[in-house]
């Protein structure tokens, strides 16, 4: 198996005039500023002076422990990832994707220096001791437009093809020489009518086979979204398909194999078990596995793979929050983090009480006990997880179980003393005899905020395996949740049969859901039929009607709801440590949901931070 770090290569912006952009160099540090022109003569050794010991020391943190260090090469192009002054550029004035924004169509002056600046940073990447350099043409960033005949619509010798590409190839060759590899990432297909499908994606890697020591395949874009039409994120949720490149891939080999022009090949998206990825290289659909988020969640993912110590990988499960906050992940609250968490010995153990053992609780028992604290850890189910352990039993998250798994498997390996079933009363957490006591106790349902007649249901209650009469209209009521709540009710009950409609008072449902996510999460609840009203507020459920306002124009509107789910967020629960009691010689802390609810990847960072400090 064969992980390819990436390094980072920059580019000059090829659209402003060099006495412009040169203008603003005093502004280097501002977000906005614009990088060098590639006609600037001070452009060519731009890179290597400004990036070179940065980009060195990437390679070396690499190169050191046996793996190749390949440089890819990006501009995002039309798919800009952040807000700039710079406009957007692409072959054709295209929307792009994620943020809806209409490119600068690049002259053909203006592609020239494009073709000098990817030249020059590939040097620049070859300069700073990396093995090779590889062209981003993927996911709808600049080079995967060139190549596309639905974003390409140019009718001059830039129009849609590998011409581009070919060209950059054939140039970074003669600059760099024979030595460094060389390679492109390539889009599979695009997903959309008029796009790049595979049949084209496999004539654009027979054109530019020559120049290519091997070839990366992946799929997928920003969002999911093609021209506002559902296709497949590159970072796919847990809610979609494993590896969603892989039919690309292959057609991809067989068209290289039959022109003779057979290359190594690497195939990405979803590859999260040990098992998937060997499966794709024993039945010889890739060379080489591309890993990124399977990574975050386990660093030593591939010498676990290795060594056959399968069971022993902590999973990615997909949630993406490393997406929507980079190096953030419940999986491995250690991400990014690595210093902070180290788990120095203790000068002095202390006997310390954990109660809950939801993600924040189990994390800091373990973390706590590997220090050398003598640790408990209680909570009333029986078995590790918290609240994760009913919001599996929701087939929106059932994937999670896997999180569950990896932490009862490191409690067990902690040596942490864990007693299920016990609930937290002042004389079983007494009998503890602990120094130091920390609830992380969770958070319960927000109470009910409207006139009902009839008692109303709430999330945690559906996951428990309570419903409602059967075939009555369901009104899950979203209140101002911003995340998951609302649809995981809305899911559940839709799955099963019921006629749903989820209601927020928000604009926008689902604000605090990464795009990805939360694109594939509508798709989800529209196929199942579940009705969607934003700015929609409850004011009363009696018999069997729910009366509402529209929240800003007040306009109101009767919904038929033979049933009512809660499904507004939490609230901190109540525990001991709440009261304002005078100090003893026992330290009492809050932690995670019962400190204040906030997501999954809090929690367990919290937990993980704690337990390395306490």
């Amino acid at each position: 198996m064969a992980i390819l770090p990436a390094g980072a290569g920059m580019l000059g912006f090829p659209v402003y005039p060099p006495e412009i952009v040169a203008g603003l160099e005093r502004g280097r540090s501002d977000q906005d500023g614009v990088p060098l022109h590639p006609a600037d003569p001070r452009y060519a050794n731009h890179h290597q002076q400004k990036y070179g010991d940065v980009l060195g020391a990437f390679a070396n943190a690499v190169q050191q422990f046996g793996s190749l260090a390949i440089g890819q090469v990006h501009h995002p192009g039309a798919e800009q990832s952040w807000d700039s002054f710079a406009p957007a550029i692409a072959p054709s004035a295209i929307r792009g994707d994620e943020f809806g924004t209409v490119p600068h169509a690049l002259t053909a002056r203006e592609i020239g220096h494009l073709i000098d600046a990817y030249v020059d940073t590939s040097a620049s990447i070859v300069a700073a001791g990396f093995d090779g350099v590889e062209l981003h043409a993927s996911h709808g960033y600049l080079l995967n437009r060139f190549i596309s005949p639905y974003y390409n619509r140019r009718t001059d010798e830039w129009a849609a093809g590998p011409t581009l590409l070919a060209r950059l190839l054939e140039a970074i060759r003669e600059r760099v020489g024979d030595a460094p590899s060389l390679s492109i990432r390539l889009q599979a297909d695009e997903e959309i009518t008029g796009g790049l499908t595979t049949d084209g994606a496999s004539d654009v890697a027979v054109a530019v086979a020559p120049y290519l020591n091997f070839l990366s395949v992946s799929i997928g874009n920003h969002t999911g979204l093609r021209d506002n039409r559902p296709a497949t994120s590159y970072t796919s949720p847990w809610l979609n398909e494993y590896g969603p490149a892989l039919d690309g891939a292959q057609q991809v080999r067989r068209a290289l194999s039959d022109a003779g022009l057979a290359r190594p090949l690497l195939v990405t998206g979803r590859i999260t078990s040990a098992a998937f990825a060997r499966g794709i290289l024993e039945n010889g659909v890739a060379d080489m596995v591309g890993l990124a988020r399977a990574l975050i969640a386990d660093p030593d993912f591939p010498a676990k793979a290795i060594a056959g110590k399968d069971a022993e990988i902590n999973r990615c499960i997909g949630c993406n929050e490393c997406v929507r906050v980079p190096l953030s992940c419940p999986v491995n609250p250690d991400a990014g983090r690595e210093g902070a968490h180290e788990s120095v010995p203790v000068d002095q153990s202390r006997r310390i009480a954990v109660i809950g053992a939801g993600p924040a609780g189990a994390n800091l028992a373990i973390r706590a006990a590997d220090r050398g604290h003598d640790v408990v850890l209680i909570d009333r189910a029986d078995g590790v997880g918290g609240m994760l352990r009913k919001l599996v039993n929701s087939p929106l998250l059932s994937e999670w179980s896997a999180m569950i798994e990896q932490l009862e498997r490191r409690v067990a390996e902690s040596g942490v003393e864990f007693r299920p079933g016990v609930v937290a009363t002042e004389e079983t957490v007494s009998g503890l005899k602990a120094d130091r006591v920390v609830w992380a106790t969770g958070s319960i349902a927000l109470p009910l905020d409207f006139d009902a007649d009839s008692a109303v249901h709430t999330t945690e209650e559906l996951l428990e395996g309570k419903r409602p009469p059967a075939g009555v209209p369901v009104v899950v009521v979203g209140g101002a949740e911003p995340h998951l709540e609302p649809f995981i009710a809305a899911d559940l009950l839709s799955a099963e049969g019921w006629s749903v409609t989820l209601i927020s008072e928000r604009p926008v449902f689902g604000t605090d859901i990464e795009p990805r996510t939360l694109n594939a999460i509508f798709g989800r609840l529209m196929r199942q039929g579940v009705r969607l009203m934003p700015m929609t507020r409850p004011l009363a459920w009696e018999r069997g009607v729910l009366r509402t306002e529209q929240t800003f124009g007040g306009r109101a509107e009767a919904l038929e709801a033979g049933a009512v789910v809660l499904a507004r967020g939490r609230l901190a629960a109540a525990t001991p440590a709440d009261a304002d009691t005078p100090e003893t010689t026992t330290q009492t802390y809050l932690l995670g949901d019962a400190l204040a609810p906030r997501r999954m990847t809090h929690a367990a960072l919290e937990g993980a931070r704690f337990g390395a400090n306490i």
